[in-house]
């Protein structure tokens, strides 16, 4: 029994719930800035349906990527699957009802927030999310493998999740942030090539058309760079107003995370200084979204 947990935890990814329960605090901030109340149950049933979504999502890209996962030498904590199908700890069949599971769970708590608050459109953000995800990884469109897999990536953490809270607490888009949309876009596609870098080898193989197959190694981190050092310019500029306590500190890491990263551009799969460029750029991504929430919370 302790041996299948400890399977179902690992193919959860839970570090990688970052991904999906930040951007959601961002939206609840933005909202909290201009004076919706944020209760404690609403918050938590915000942040299931968080989890939900990430359950979702890292089974269903499981399943479908088995095959490419299974010739993968070169993945990291940060890329490659969760190597349970892989390892032979969990069966396809019961990755695959998982994803149904916990994608119905979605749909549900769409479905209760939508009764609650007199609004639809948690559904339609909920079926938008689904839709995403299948034509990420499954036929007949499978954009992974023909292209365009990080836009979509960047589309669902970056425009729908923090969108999604927004609602939740306001009940309107009319008063959200929309000057936030450009640099939430740029740093979630940025981490979405970054994760993509490590798993070079299979994916070339399986032939999967992610950035860095397509562009090569090189180009994707210069490219990297370029869309993490616009979006800080914009948090600075654009975004200048957006300061709390201690704001500087926050500043400093990213400005270290992009220095930091030029320590792995020649870097290849499976070398340490790959892992920590990718790293990095998840730091970057994930820093300037926290800044964000507690520029709006303060």
């Amino acid at each position: 029994m302790k041996k299948v947990i400890f399977s179902w935890l690992q193919a959860a990814r839970l570090p990688s719930l970052s991904y999906i329960l930040i951007p959601i605090l961002l939206g609840t901030s933005i909202a909290y800035s201009k004076g919706y109340s944020i209760s404690t149950y609403s918050l938590v049933c915000l942040l299931c349906y968080g989890v939900a979504n990430q359950l979702f999502i890292v089974f269903g890209n499981d399943y479908a990527d088995q095959e490419t996962d299974a010739l993968n030498q070169t993945f990291t904590i940060f890329s490659g699957g969760s190597r349970t199908l892989v390892e032979g700890k969990l069966s396809p069949k019961s990755i695959l009802y998982a994803t149904i599971l916990f994608a119905t769970f979605m749909l549900l708590l769409s479905i209760y927030f939508s009764i609650l608050k007199n609004d639809l459109v948690f559904i339609i953000l909920t079926l938008a999310s689904i839709a995403l995800l299948y034509a990420y990884s499954y036929p007949p469109f499978k954009l992974s493998y023909r292209g365009g897999g990080e836009i979509l990536q960047a589309l669902g953490v970056g425009f729908i999740l923090p969108l999604f809270a927004y609602r939740f607490f306001s009940l309107s888009f009319s008063d959200f942030e929309l000057n936030l949309l450009p640099v939430l876009f740029l740093i979630n596609l940025s981490c979405a090539m970054a994760t993509s870098l490590p798993d070079y080898p299979s994916d070339l193989q399986s032939s999967k058309k992610t950035v860095t197959v397509t562009f090569g190694n090189l180009f994707v981190k210069i490219s990297i760079l370029i869309l993490e050092s616009i979006s800080f310019v914009y948090l600075l500029t654009i975004l200048k107003n957006l300061n709390f306590p201690y704001s500087n500190i926050f500043i400093c890491i990213m400005v270290l995370c992009i220095l930091f990263s030029f320590l792995g551009l020649k870097s290849k799969p499976k070398e340490k200084l790959l892992s920590m460029f990718v790293f990095f750029s998840i730091l970057f991504t994930l820093s300037l979204q926290i800044h964000l929430i507690l520029s709006f919370y303060f």
